[in-house]
């Protein structure tokens, strides 16, 4: 069995962050970088859990959630940004569920 690491996608200062604390991670200045790191992160076997520490738009939101439906590994966590003004209506994920669920009920 191999030893997983996590490997941290995001801004700078993020990355830098869980660099402090011995986290890996991938700098990325424009969303067009990360499809191709993340494909080539999720064919890593040594890559066990990633954070996407970036915001996305809702294209890549929707790969990601279909990824995490369809895949057991590695586990993906898309970090909302803790400094955006009304973090809990603009999380990405909270939203695609919420919607999802509301198609199911009506």
């Amino acid at each position: 069995m191999v030893d997983q690491e996590i490997h941290v996608i995001g801004t700078d200062d993020l990355v830098i962050l869980f660099g402090l604390i011995g986290v890996n991670g991938t700098i990325i200045k424009e969303e067009s970088e990360f499809l191709p790191l993340f494909k080539d992160l999720t064919e890593r076997p040594s890559i066990g859990m990633i954070i996407v520490a970036f915001d996305l738009t809702q294209q890549l939101v929707e790969f990601i959630v279909d990824f995490k439906l369809n895949n057991r590994t590695p586990f993906i966590y898309y970090l909302p940004d803790i400094f955006k003004p009304n973090i809990e209506i603009n999380d990405a994920f909270w939203n695609h569920i919420t919607t999802s669920i509301k198609k199911l009920i009506i």
